[in-house]
């Protein structure tokens, strides 16, 4: 397992190993099924289950997860010599993988990945937490394609599926399949060093996938001691 992508690949990293194997299901009923993110139960983000990026131990979320009843890890990285980071896989129940918790100094948590069953979609979402700054766009096939929402101020990157790839519409009907929780130095990075276009409103996919006539934060690219190789 690679332990050191930028958080905010990960979902686009389990996407592409998914469309290798001809098995890619953004819909997907097997993935996490929580809601959290809008009821605020038990907190509210960037808080999850208890588990906070940038303030929760490593040692403490995983003793949060193994003790739930509801997950079951299912793979668990070690530090390796001069790289202290850590990750843990996680499922629900007996489902596959949905979520990672990961610690670059191997001590405290700096983001978290859940991909959610899509049970909300983001008008209730948008209603919450407002418009969100930047916004990127990925087609996984012709059928399929995901909006990415970035919230800095929470902070946090909201995943939504988009019909019809990049021919769709970024709308309050696309349904929420992912969000990604991070430690304010993870939202920095982020900014820094991905290709991201500003908020304009609900407009097609492909205006946010690649539009020159969009402002763009972030260049893509970075001195490596800030953006590390994916």
């Amino acid at each position: 397992m690679n332990r050191r992508p930028l958080p905010y690949f990960l979902l686009f990293l389990t996407v592409a190993l998914a469309a290798c194997a001809g098995q890619v299901n953004l819909l997907d009923e097997t993935k996490l099924h929580d809601t959290s993110l809008l009821t605020g139960d038990p907190c509210e983000a960037p808080c999850w289950n208890g588990i906070t990026p940038g303030e929760t131990s490593y040692r403490d979320a995983e003793v949060t997860l193994k003790s739930s009843g509801r997950f079951k890890i299912t793979e668990e990285s070690e530090a390796e010599g001069d790289n202290p980071g850590r990750v843990l896989a996680f499922a629900e129940g007996d489902n596959q993988p949905c979520c990672q918790v990961i610690s670059r100094d191997g001590e405290t948590i700096t983001s978290f990945l859940l991909q959610l069953a899509p049970e909300m979609t983001y008008g209730p979402v948008f209603d919450k937490f407002g418009e969100p700054r930047y916004v990127a766009g990925q087609a996984v096939s012709e059928e399929q394609a995901y909006a990415v929402f970035v919230y800095p101020d929470t902070p946090i990157v909201i995943y939504a599926y988009v019909a019809s790839g990049e021919q769709g519409n970024v709308s309050v009907d696309n349904k929420v399949i992912g969000v990604m929780y991070m430690a304010p130095s993870e939202m920095r990075e982020l900014l820094t060093c991905a290709r991201l276009n500003e908020w304009k409103g609900f407009v097609s996919l492909a205006a946010y996938s690649g539009a020159e006539e969009f402002d763009y934060v972030g260049s893509g690219v970075g001195d490596e001691e800030i953006c590390p190789e994916s």
